[in-house]
Formats: C-alpha cells, structure tokens, sequence
C-alpha cells in the first residue's frame, strides 16, 4: 500500500476525512486528476480491501466466478462500468461497502447514486508542500533502487505536469542522467531522430530539440532577455522571434 502524502493544508484536511471514514461504514467516490493519490487515500480508507479494476470486476461478477460478502472493496475507475444495474445488485445482495476512484468529474447518475460520500483530491500544482515531501520521497527510492548516491534538490527535475507519475519519473531520470555524458546524449538525440525521420525538412523539423531546452537553459540561468540574448550570441530580435515560435512548449 502507497503512502497518502498530507502536508499541505488542503491534504491534511482530506485525510482527516479519510480518517472519519475509516469509522463509519459508507460507500465513498474519490475523484481527481491522475496521479493525485486517489488509489492511496483509498487504500487509507480500507487497508485490507482487495482492489478491483472496473471492467474485471464487472465481467466476474457476469461470469459468477467473485465469491465476496460482508466486507469492503475498491473500484479503481469506476466510470468504466457499463452495467451498472449489475453492479448495485451485486453490491446489495453481498452487503459490499465501495470505496471507488474515478477520473471524471460527471459520472453516471445511476452510478453516483452508489456513494453517499465524493472527495476531491486537488492537482498536486496547488499543493506546493506534498510536492516537496514527494520529491524527497521518490529521490531516496530512485537512490536505493538504482544505488546511486542520492542527488542534491537542486539538480533534481522536477515534473508535475501529470501529478505524481511525472514527478517519479522526472526524478528517476535526474538520477540515470547523473550517469551518462555527452555521447550518451548525442546517441539518445541519433536514435530518436532516425526512428521519427521522415518528409523532406527534417532538419527544421528537429530544430526544436536543440532550441527549446537551450532556451529553457538560459531563462533559468539570466535574468533577462538581454542577457539572454548576449550569452546565446543572438541579437534580441532574433531571440525573441525564437521565443515566440517556441512558446507553448516553453511554457510546459
């Protein structure tokens, strides 16, 4: 079972509701974007519950091979039932208490039905706090899993674009980063660019690889466009026509 990471306000205030269901014998939807530790605030809820996805559990309870009864489960995306009369008779007849996830944020009235309780766990993007205790978790399993020496914060890339899988892997890749060198890169850029070549303008077509991280670079390490522009060797006009082709990746 993950761990429910709680330090910022809104997380700690979530667990405490978590904490109340663990008492009271309710059926409760749990929604939110992915990775924001749905899965783990259920498994918070119901230590032992066994864990279902939605389209299995539904095609066993169909077939008659689930034999459950008087206890608790978790449905992981539940939005994807389709039979939901199946399921609620199910549910009823076996006197199941459903702790579920979903990713959307509309679910089928009949399915919504189910639950007296719906707790919404925010993005990780407004909880500033759970994302530094998380960095510092996964910095210290991607040290011990690929028996590095652990990194310093600040070389650490930090992704949180898809919640708590991008900042796992962000992490992991800081850590095998530190290993490889210019050769590595370069062979990493070669291949990429021979499986994805294709047309007649390739060349332009790969630009973006060298210039968007270049850009990046140089936005983190000057304090303006003028600098900017000098250490990059390009006059402002230019830099700012790049930035301008660039900036919806630039700003990911």
């Amino acid at each position: 079972m993950e761990e429910y990471i709680a330090i910022s306000k809104n997380s700690k205030e979530i667990l405490n509701s978590a904490h109340l269901l663990q008492s009271v014998q309710v059926n409760a939807l749990i929604s939110g974007e992915p990775g924001v530790g749905k899965k783990s605030l259920a498994q918070y809820i119901v230590p032992k519950a066994p864990v279902f996805k939605a389209k299995n559990l539904q095609q066993d309870i169909s077939d008659g091979i689930i034999n459950l009864q008087n206890c608790s489960i978790i449905i992981d995306k539940i939005e994807n039932i389709t039979n939901v009369d199946l399921l609620t008779t199910w549910i009823n007849e076996n006197n199941i208490r459903v702790i579920a996830t979903t990713l959307k944020e509309d679910l089928n009235v009949k399915l919504a039905e189910i639950f007296s309780i719906t707790i919404e766990l925010p993005p990780l993007r407004d909880r500033e706090e759970d994302v530094k205790a998380l960095t510092e978790k996964f910095s210290k399993e991607a040290s011990d899993t690929l028996d590095l020496d652990r990194i310093v914060p600040s070389k650490l890339m930090i992704n949180i674009s898809n919640n708590a899988h991008s900042l796992r892997k962000s992490i992991y890749f800081s850590y095998l980063f530190e290993t490889i060198g210019e050769d590595e890169i370069l062979m990493f850029m070669e291949n990429y660019m021979f499986a994805n070549m294709q047309g007649e303008n390739s060349y332009k077509d790969f630009l973006y690889l060298l210039e968007v991280p270049l850009l990046k670079a140089a936005a983190k390490k000057y304090k303006s466009q003028v600098q900017m522009a000098k250490h990059l060797g390009l006059n402002r006009i230019t830099l700012r026509k790049k930035l301008d082709i660039h900036k919806d990746l630039l700003n990911e």
